[in-house]
């Protein structure tokens, strides 16, 4: 009887700990799928900002081409360019509300709110320069945008490291 008891008693323990064990793995498991979310949103998060920010910046690339052949005054270009800082500074906010799941990702996020930041930037200092005149504001806004397309392509390496 006790030889009885000790295989049943063992029967019990193999069981119970077999389910503790499909139930770690399934714990596993759904801690995977959730990271795995986490990373596939901020992904498409990411990859949204930058697609908005690439169509703003080109169209206004567009109308400083316009400017540059003459076909738009500086009046109206200061005008332009006042209609698209609040554009660009939502795009600031939006990179700063991302939700980077790792550091690696925040890396990558930080990254493009610099440039995005200093894009930005660069047109305050063009639309003063086309206010003042002053040449050093043209030189400035050069210098950022191009700073602005140094941190956009840290940040793409960074992202596509990660993808």
């Amino acid at each position: 009887m006790k030889k009885g008891m000790h295989k049943e008693r063992r029967r019990v323990i193999i069981t119970i700990s077999s389910i503790a064990l499909v139930a770690i793995i399934i714990y596993l498991v759904i801690i995977l799928q959730s990271q795995n979310i986490r990373n596939e949103s901020f992904m498409n998060s990411y990859e949204s900002l930058v697609s908005k920010a690439r169509m703003l910046t080109q169209s206004y690339q567009n109308e400083v081409g316009k400017w540059q052949v003459k076909q738009l005054d500086n009046k109206t270009m200061i005008s332009i360019t006042n209609d698209y800082l609040p554009r660009y500074k939502a795009l600031v906010n939006e990179s700063k509300k991302l939700n980077p799941p790792t550091k690696q990702y925040q890396n990558a996020a930080e990254l493009y709110t610099k440039s995005l930041e200093l894009e930005l930037d660069s047109d305050i200092h063009f639309r003063n320069f086309l206010f003042t005149g002053n040449l050093a504001e043209n030189e400035t806004s050069t210098i950022l945008l191009s700073d602005a397309l140094r941190y956009e392509t840290q940040s793409f390496a960074a992202f596509k490291l990660l993808k």
